[in-house]
């Protein structure tokens, strides 16, 4: 009897060793360098990503994950201890490793070179352009837009109902501009004027070349002289409103016309960066943005993979994310909320919370 304990006893003690020597064997610390600037990069959509050095690394490689702790500035390089962990599970479109901060090293500020605000290019990139005129003709719309990005020779943005993407190829001397296939993705358009407008966007996009002209607000893509595309802008983050949005922490309060009570749903928007981050319930999730005076144009969110015990919680996050995901909205704010829009129908409502 009393070796038969001692045995159960011993075993179990090995086992929990044996736990404690594989967990160990699955993590382990690395030291990682980050570069001041993110880049343009393709995951299961476009996205803004880190890049990193690893210890033997030569050149600077993407970074498609996030690191659990970690807040990049930028403007500054940084090194940085962290823990990486194999996932056991690792699902579809994921890294095989998750990454988590253990200390900031070194952190330096990084000399950026000045803006050559004479190029077209280089003086519209990285901004949101909303269009405004198709061929002379007037656009009564807000949600069809284009980002550029002159380090990645990339783009992304917006027809109406889909998210748009693809390559470009930049002559600074000749302000030419050409642009491949547009790719987007393919969710089912309901309303046929949008859905007209956004063929007629991507057709005169693909595959012409075009030359830039900048003035103010306004951005021209001139096919000869004919005015092809007239997009416009605006400095968005400095207003009242978005600094209002960008220093608060927000609440889910209603989610389409039902009240959420005691909800653990929260997001917050990082202005500097274009990045929106909370918790959906039991995982925290994160993703970039594109914003307008008003309106706001959610890219893909990304979360943690925790596994949610309780089923009510489980499909409010399923719920909440859905909505929420690669989804233009009109918004506003009042009487301390923030009142997310869809064809005019209020769909999200959140409010100020510590």
């Amino acid at each position: 009897m009393l070796k038969s304990i001692i045995t159960k006893k011993g075993i179990l003690s090995l086992l929990i060793v044996f736990g404690s020597v594989v967990s160990a064997m699955a993590a382990d610390v690395i030291t990682l360098m980050v570069k001041e600037d993110r880049a343009s990069c393709t995951g299961v959509a476009p996205m803004n990503c880190l890049q990193v050095k690893y210890k033997n690394s030569k050149n600077w490689e993407l970074f498609y994950s996030e690191i659990q702790g970690f807040k990049h500035q930028e403007g500054y390089r940084y090194t940085l201890s962290v823990i990486r962990t194999k996932r056991k599970n690792v699902p579809a479109d994921a890294s095989a490793y998750t990454y988590k901060l253990k200390k900031v090293i070194k952190k330096e500020k990084i000399a950026v070179k000045p803006v050559d605000t004479k190029d077209p290019l280089l003086a519209a990139a990285n901004q949101k352009w909303t269009l405004s005129r198709i061929n002379g003709q007037a656009v009564n719309s807000d949600r069809v837009f284009i980002s550029l990005d002159e380090k990645g020779n990339k783009f992304n943005g917006s027809g109406g109902c889909n998210s748009i993407f693809g390559s470009f190829n930049y002559v600074s001397k000749s302000k030419s501009l050409s642009i491949g296939k547009v790719a987007s993705t393919m969710m089912a358009c309901s309303d046929e004027k949008v859905n007209k407008l956004e063929t007629e966007f991507t057709q005169a996009l693909s595959d012409q070349t075009f030359r830039l002209e900048t003035s103010g607000n306004t951005l021209i893509f001139y096919k000869g002289k004919l005015k092809a595309l007239e997009f416009r802008t605006e400095a968005n983050n400095n207003n009242d409103i978005w600094n209002y949005i960008g220093k608060n922490r927000w609440k889910l309060i209603q989610m389409e016309g039902v009240t959420q009570e005691n909800s653990p749903v929260t997001i917050s928007f990082n202005l500097a960066e274009r990045r929106f981050s909370g918790n959906s319930g039991c995982n925290n999730y994160f993703g970039t943005y594109n914003a307008g005076s008003t309106t706001i144009a959610f890219g893909p969110a990304a979360s943690t993979r925790r596994a949610c015990m309780d089923k009510d919680l489980n499909e409010l996050e399923r719920k909440f994310l859905t909505i929420l995901g690669s989804k233009n909205f009109k918004f506003d704010v009042a009487d301390q909320t923030l009142n997310l829009y869809q064809n005019d129908r209020l769909v999200l409502m959140f409010g100020v919370t510590k």
